[in-house]
């Protein structure tokens, strides 16, 4: 499913209505098929597949046991051009695809954020959210509780869905890409569905009653040729807190321009707006590049913004996240299908930004339909920053091919690989080049 609505294609092991109990050992959905593309070498069953970093020239990847992980049938391999140079601090991540499991068959998009009760909270798109289906439940959008760590959790519908809480608050319009707790109320940047995609309008909800209930504002980011689109909210800790002390006070937002159509864009730009004036259209500032002390400039006018990351190959909305154990900013973005992931890192929101891993057959989906989201929700992110866990979600043929995780609340364990105490000082002393103009 996609953002305008596409109807959705089940798949995988449905869970009991309502809830989303999750132990790896019963979920496990991995797909074991020789249907991918073959490459050679082709891994023996007992490897994962773990990244180098990227270079201009292509990503190498190699092979690294990991007790029984299961071996994928194709490599994850890159044939484009990354669009930043490797990382000097992260060497490199893994998949555990042998972790792998998988709900909510028919909903997709699920932006994840870490809410003030502690339970992550998520938002899904047409679909009736877990324990339904494409149809069975099915609403525009909805919101759901996830209580529990990743290898042992619940999904609970909170708004819309197969057996929700509370009914449905956007039950034929509307889509989220980016959701976030802040100072106890739950927010969202909402895709109003008002024309055909990308031509729609955008504006902010929020619910003081986690999620129960929504509150539209009155204002928009207006659709329009070149016009801002927000969409992903840069999270931080529970209820956005642990934010580092020069950003402390606002809540940011990544997005792109309006295209002339689908896929062309191939830049993200931040908006900033006060944690106390987060409903007021006239407190967002976006990000016009740095100053000469390194921080950005600040302006009302977006025609005045420059990007904070672009990729030529192209790009969905990419989801930011902190990650405290390693004082860095990680983005996950898909330059187009759901095998087509890069995955970044930085030292500030606005970069510079450097390739952590850049593939085109990752999880062997290739590139076949739509990579929508990859997130790694700060709750499940170990306390040294090296084990992560990805709620993810694509759309089309690639992702049925592959691992067989296709339009669903999918989840993945990551682990990362850090470079040399020294590479990570000295990257930190650098001085931070300008950001490119637009």
């Amino acid at each position: 499913m996609r953002q305008d609505g596409c109807p959705g294609v089940q798949g995988g092991r449905v869970p009991r209505p309502t809830l989303l109990e999750c132990p790896i050992s019963s979920l496990r959905n991995v797909e074991k098929s020789a249907k991918a593309r073959p490459m050679k070498p082709r891994p023996p069953h007992n490897a994962v597949w773990r990244n180098a970093p990227a270079r201009f020239t292509g990503m190498l990847c190699g092979l690294a046991t990991f007790g029984q992980a299961v071996g994928l049938a194709a490599a994850e391999h890159n044939s484009s051009k990354p669009p930043y140079p490797p990382s000097p601090v992260i060497q490199g991540i893994a998949w555990h695809w042998d972790t792998y499991t998988n709900a909510a068959p028919g909903s997709d998009l699920w932006p994840v954020t870490w809410g003030a009760d502690d339970h992550l909270y998520a938002a899904w798109g047409d679909g009736g959210g877990f324990g339904g289906s494409d149809s069975d439940g099915r609403v525009s959008m909805g919101f759901a509780r996830i209580e529990g760590g990743p290898e042992n959790c619940r999904g609970i519908n909170v708004n819309g869905g197969k057996n929700p809480e509370s009914p449905a608050s956007f039950p034929k319009k509307g889509k989220t890409s980016g959701i976030a707790f802040v100072d106890g109320t739950l927010y969202a940047s909402i895709n109003l569905q008002d024309g055909p995609w990308p031509a729609v309008n955008h504006t902010l909800a929020w619910s003081a009653d986690r999620g129960a209930t929504w509150t539209k504002a009155d204002w928009l980011f207006p659709k329009g040729a070149a016009n801002f689109q927000p969409a992903k909210f840069l999270n931080f800790g529970k209820d956005y807190t642990g934010v580092p002390a020069p950003l402390a006070g606002y809540v940011y937002i990544y997005g792109p321009s309006q295209d002339a159509r689908r896929g062309s864009g191939n830049r993200l730009y931040l908006v900033r707006a006060p944690r106390s004036r987060l409903r007021e259209r006239a407190a967002y500032e976006f990000c016009q590049g740095p100053r000469g002390d390194g921080q950005p400039s600040w302006s009302s006018d977006f025609a005045l913004a420059r990007p904070v990351f672009t990729d030529a190959n192209g790009l969905t909305p990419g989801a930011v996240v902190f990650n405290p154990g390693i004082k860095r900013f990680l983005l996950t973005c898909f330059h187009t299908g759901p095998g087509q992931l890069g995955v970044f890192e930085a030292s500030t929101p606005w970069g510079p930004w450097r390739t952590v891993a850049y593939y085109e057959n990752w999880g062997n989906m290739g590139d076949a339909g739509e990579g929508l989201s990859c997130e790694f929700p700060q709750k499940w992110i170990s306390a040294d920053g090296l084990i992560l866990w990805s709620v993810f979600s694509v759309y089309g043929s690639g992702g049925k091919r592959g691992i067989n995780a296709h339009d669903k609340f999918n989840l993945v364990k990551a682990t990362l690989t850090l470079a040399s105490t020294k590479a990570i000082d000295a990257q930190a002393a650098q001085p931070r080049p300008p950001i490119p103009r637009r």
